[in-house]
């Protein structure tokens, strides 16, 4: 959950969805059902926002959101928690806002389709992602929080992924010697 604007997050992998599923629902929160989101992301023509660590997006899924959130250069314990500055607001129409953006000279789009299940707690929100190249739970949270429920849904052994999804596909790709710039699913994967 972002104060003043910062986001603080982890990721793990999830290898049993079910079993992890079952220990969040022990928490007892607000569930709110899975749903596609799709995000696009867009830069100038020669990246410079991602070379400086500003990401812009709108995403489609449970609602309309236009993103913008910012690398935090001196946020400290790195390995331990994925942190920037975000600001979010919701849009009525999406496709009007993409052509906004382009018309500013965001003409790179790149896209990300993920199936997102949320959790909601009072501190804390708990997701889990599942991507084309895998399956992953965050909490956002301030770090105390993310480091008792870390405890809580037994994640302390596991290994903390403080990078963006972006990342995590451009690793994927590297392995497996693909270079798909967009991270979206096959119409065969997708739900009906």
């Amino acid at each position: 959950m972002a104060k003043d604007n910062r986001e603080i997050e982890i990721k793990v992998a999830v290898s049993n969805i079910e079993a992890f599923e079952k220990k969040v629902m022990a928490l007892d929160p607000q569930v709110i059902a899975e749903v596609l989101e799709r995000t696009i992301r867009f830069d100038n023509d020669t990246g410079d926002l991602e070379k400086k660590g500003i990401f812009v997006r709108v995403r489609s899924g449970s609602k309309n959101i236009w993103t913008v959130k910012k690398k935090i250069k001196d946020a400290g314990e790195a390995d331990k928690y994925f942190q920037r500055n975000e600001w979010e607001v919701e849009i009525s129409d999406l496709e009007t806002a993409r052509q906004m953006l382009k018309v500013l000279g965001f003409e790179q789009e790149f896209i990300m389709e993920k199936y997102r299940k949320k959790f909601i707690l009072p501190e804390a929100e708990i997701t889990i992602d599942r991507l084309p190249f895998g399956v992953y739970a965050e909490i956002e949270a301030d770090k105390d929080v993310i480091d008792n429920l870390s405890k809580m849904l037994e994640l302390d052994d596991l290994e903390r992924i403080t990078v963006t999804y972006w990342h995590l596909h451009d690793e994927y790709n590297k392995v497996h010697g693909l270079s798909e710039r967009n991270i979206i699913f096959s119409d065969s994967f997708k739900k009906n």
